[in-house]
Parts: structure tokens; sequence; C-alpha cells
């Protein structure tokens, strides 16, 4: 993969990133949307030193959670319900002709990469995975393991959680 120019780097919104996953990776629970939505934007914050999509994750008890896509799927589907891609019947085009239109390639190219080391773990073991990572547990500092918290996990922490696991070219 090239790095392309910063200039060239879009965001999307974490709507769209949520279908494209589905379209990618097939049905998920919505734990498993959430967590496959915080790697990639973590990966990309590592790779690019930008955002992929606008929103922060909060430090919720089962992981980093987008309050914004939380907010637009919890009518749709609970924490451990499967959502599925469903083109919206509005648009004519296929989501992937839609990223392709709203992202560089190379920032596809990372989100297919990441979505191929992840896709195959279940969201409970995602879940898992954040919770033994930095950037959660600092944002989790002072709360019980139960406990609700809606802090938000820094980015800056979690772009130097992920950068050394980034290989750049």
């Amino acid at each position: 993969m090239t790095i392309s120019t910063l200039t060239d780097l879009q965001t999307i919104d974490s709507e769209l990133l949520a279908q494209y996953i589905l379209w990618k990776v097939g049905k998920a629970s919505h734990l498993k949307v959430q967590k496959l939505l915080y790697y990639i934007q973590g990966y990309h914050l590592a790779y690019f030193d930008e955002p992929v999509i606008e929103d922060d994750f909060e430090a919720w008890v089962h992981g980093p959670v987008s309050r914004r896509l939380f907010d637009r799927l919890k009518d749709k589907s609970l924490l451990h319900w499967e959502v599925d891609y469903v083109q919206n019947p509005t648009e004519e085009r296929p989501i992937e002709e839609i990223i392709r239109e709203k992202l560089t390639a190379d920032q596809i190219e990372l989100i297919d990469e990441v979505l191929a080391m992840l896709w195959e773990y279940q969201g409970i073991v995602l879940e898992q995975m954040t919770h033994a990572e930095k950037p959660w547990q600092d944002a989790r500092r002072g709360f019980d393991p139960g406990e609700k918290c809606e802090n938000i996990i820094d980015r800056e922490k979690i772009k130097e959680f992920f950068r050394p696991r980034v290989v750049h070219g």
C-alpha cells in the first residue's frame, strides 16, 4: 500500500462504513460491528494520522462504542442481535461503489485488511480484545467493570496504541 497524500484522505459517515462492513463480512452482531468500526478507526489513525469517521468512541461496559452509530442501530438491533446489509432503497448504487467514490483506494485497502484480519472473531472475542487494550482501560479508569461509563476514548491514545501494529510501506 502506498500512502495517499493527506489532502486525498476523506472521512465517511459511520453508518455508511457499518453498511460496508456488513456487505463485506455478512451478518454480524451490533457488538461485532461496533468493534470492527473501532479497529478500523484505530488502524486508520495509526496509518494515516487521520480518522476515517468523525465519531468518537465511548468506553462502555462491552468495549468501545460509537454513540452515533449505536443511536442509529438501536431500533434495529440489540447488542447481540445480528444485523445484515440491506441496500438503501433510495440509493441505486451498491455500497461498494459509494465507498469507492468517497474514500481513496489506500483507505479502502486498509479497511479491507483490517476486516480480513478480524472478521472471523465473534463480537464477544473482539470485546475481550478491547478490554485488554490501554485506550479503553484508560478511559474507564475509576469505573467498576459493570458500571456505566460514557467517557470518550482519546483519539491520540488510540493512535499511539495502534501505531506499533501498522507497517508503513
